[in-house]
């Protein structure tokens, strides 16, 4: 990702600021607005052309919602103006107005079958000067978005060549007022987004694109001139550009989608900071027994350097029980972002490790699936430490060879596969226990999983 040089000329992303008279929301004496329509974001709802003055902005590190695509803006009353600030919480004038637009893809993979499903407002209390969240649940047509008053569950039907029958439900949680406190921390400083190391980025602001930073402090949208040196200031870096540093892509991974609970002051029983400027060695978590479960790993820490398949951190987006992370309003598994976290564990093993290793896994080892009951596929973790023939096999539990999920020649080292539900014929196989069994030389280990549909 590009920055703007510090001395980069005009244009900026948006040459001059336009007060924001539309999308003024009071709650001290009345209910947020019933409709979308209502409220003042769009100036022509039906083409959702966003009103004058509400300002579009997009985040370094985003917090996995089920796959869903998000478009954000920030209206302030009038001209106020923000007090910035680069390494703590930004300070909002009462009467400020985030939303976030959440997208589904009605076919895996098309952008162009986005559809938008949510919309989300967060209001900073002109009376209380506190934060209130609601959402709003747009209408099959798109024609406008309607208040909730209590949390809501819908079942959307979605194209996916991956799925069995080409078709998958996806479940989207539509939050309460009062679970929108469970993210927006006030500990943490309520507003996620943004802030300095999240809003450090270049944006595309209808085919002029800049540093955002840069184009909120020319229209003048801090209390104070921050200048033009943003290399200097903090930036979280986007955790799925391989062009990034890998530690800094799983760091802001982490602190996009754990750190507003999990840091000082907020999460009495689990006592970590994952915030992105906090030092690893400071975390708390480095080879650090998990006290809120083991989570069945064969030797449990919560990150456990070069091993994935013992670090908690990792597992925890993996299950669905009450050991998920996070744990609200998600129903599937980021396995982009599972991936970003086990090779980053993975790749710490070289520096943290005991010396005398030489790098290598010092056993043989088969781990548990994830997740497990499963549907429609799972990852099977393994380590070799000779180099020999690996073979891993899946069996119906009356000993019928489903799948061979492996046969080849390994070096020593740790892998995964996943397992699609389907036999060596590519036939979805049915729902129930089933086994799967790793050989490597001399070694054989087995273990159970359980299918479900």
């Amino acid at each position: 990702m590009l920055l703007c040089a510090t001395a980069q000329a005009q244009p900026y992303g948006i040459e001059e600021r336009i007060p924001n008279q539309s999308l003024i929301i009071s709650l001290q004496d009345e209910e947020p607005p019933l409709t979308i329509s209502a409220s003042g974001l769009y100036s022509d709802i039906a083409t959702r052309t966003v009103a004058q003055g509400i300002i579009p902005f997009g985040v370094n590190a985003q917090l996995w919602s089920d796959g869903t695509y998000k478009e954000r803006f920030i209206a302030l009353p009038g001209t106020e103006k923000i007090r910035f600030s680069a390494d703590s919480p930004w300070k909002f004038p009462p009467g400020s107005v985030l939303v976030k637009n959440f997208y589904l893809e009605f076919e895996s993979g098309n952008a162009a079958s986005r559809w938008l499903i949510e919309t989300r407002f967060l209001v900073k209390d002109i009376a209380e000067g506190k934060w209130c969240g609601f959402s709003y649940k747009w209408e099959a047509d798109g024609s406008d978005a309607v208040l909730l008053e209590r949390e809501f569950t819908e079942v959307y039907f979605v194209l996916d060549s991956e799925a069995e029958g080409g078709i998958r439900e996806h479940l989207h949680y539509f939050p309460n007022r009062k679970q929108c406190d469970q993210c927006h921390v006030r500990a943490s400083g309520t507003v996620l987004g943004l802030r300095t190391a999240q809003i450090n980025r270049d944006h595309d602001y209808g085919g002029i694109v800049d540093n955002q930073l840069r184009t909120l402090n020319h229209i003048g949208l801090f209390t104070e001139d921050i200048g033009e040196n943003y290399a200097a200031l903090p930036r979280m870096a986007d955790p799925f550009d391989e062009s990034q540093i890998l530690d800094r892509r799983a760091r802001s991974y982490l602190a996009a989608n754990c750190s507003h609970c999990h840091q000082p002051d907020v999460v009495s029983k689990a006592d970590i900071d994952l915030r992105f400027a906090t030092p690893l060695e400071e975390v708390g978590v480095v080879d650090r027994v998990p006290t809120l479960g083991t989570l069945d790993l064969e030797d449990p820490r919560i990150l456990k350097p070069g091993d994935p398949d013992n670090s908690s951190l990792l597992k925890r987006l993996l299950v669905f029980d009450s050991n998920r992370m996070p744990p609200l309003a998600t129903n599937l598994v980021d396995w982009q972002g599972a991936d970003l976290l086990r090779r980053w564990i993975a790749s710490l093993q070289q520096d943290t490790h005991v010396a005398g290793r030489g790098g290598q896994p010092d056993a043989f080892f088969l781990a548990q699936n994830y997740p497990n009951p499963f549907n429609p596929e799972t990852v099977i973790g393994y380590r070799v430490s000779g180099e020999g023939s690996v073979e891993l096999v899946v069996f119906a539990a009356a000993g019928q060879r489903i799948r061979t999920l492996v046969a080849g020649h390994h070096a020593p080292g740790s892998y995964q596969v996943r397992w699609d539900g389907r036999d060596q014929a590519g036939t979805a196989a049915a729902s129930g226990i089933y086994l799967y069994r790793l050989r490597a030389g001399n070694f054989q280990q087995q273990r159970r999983l359980t299918l479900l549909k």
